[in-house]
C-alpha cells in the first residue's frame, strides 16, 4: 500500500535568481510548456505541477510570481514568491523533495520557514526551513 504526502513549498527566492533557474522552475510547476535545455533536475516531466484530479482537500496549487517585499533608499525591493501545495505518493516524495530544496537553497532569500510535509494520516507536519543556504526538515 502506498502512502500519500501533502507537500508545501512556501518561500521567496532572491530577485537576482538566475533566469535559467526560474525557467526550469516554471517548467516543473507546469507554468511553461517546454523543458529547459540543460536542466538541473533530471526528470522528463514537471515534478512540481499540480494534479487537477488530486484528492487533496481544496486541490493542488502552484505559483511563482515577482512580489514587492518592501522599500529602501534605492527603491522597491522584490523577490520571487514560490508557493506549491502538492499531494505526492511516497516514492515521489522520497526521491524528489530533497533534490528540489537542494537545488533552490542557494537562491532562497530568507532564513526560516519554507514549507512542510505531512503524511496524509499525520496530525502534525514536518517543517521545512532554510538557514544560510542550508535546508532542514524538522520532524514533529
Amino acid at each position: 500500500m502506498s502512502f500519500h504526502y501533502e507537500v508545501v513549498f512556501s518561500l521567496f527566492l532572491r530577485e537576482n535568481t538566475p533566469a535559467e533557474v526560474l525557467d526550469e522552475l516554471r517548467y516543473h510547476l507546469g507554468l511553461a510548456p517546454e523543458p529547459p535545455r540543460n536542466p538541473v533536475l533530471d526528470y522528463d516531466f514537471p515534478v512540481l505541477r499540480p494534479n487537477p484530479d488530486s484528492y487533496l482537500p481544496g486541490g493542488e496549487h502552484a505559483a511563482l510570481r515577482e512580489q514587492l517585499r518592501g522599500f529602501n533608499d534605492e527603491g522597491d525591493l522584490h523577490a520571487w514568491g514560490l508557493h506549491a501545495r502538492l499531494f505526492w505518493l511516497d516514492d515521489q516524495w522520497a526521491e524528489v523533495w530533497w533534490q528540489v530544496v537542494q537545488w533552490l537553497a542557494p537562491h532562497v532569500e530568507d532564513n526560516g520557514y519554507a514549507g512542510f510535509v505531512r503524511e496524509e494520516a499525520d496530525e502534525r507536519p514536518a517543517v521545512l526551513t532554510f538557514h544560510n543556504g542550508e535546508f532542514r526538515l524538522d520532524e514533529p
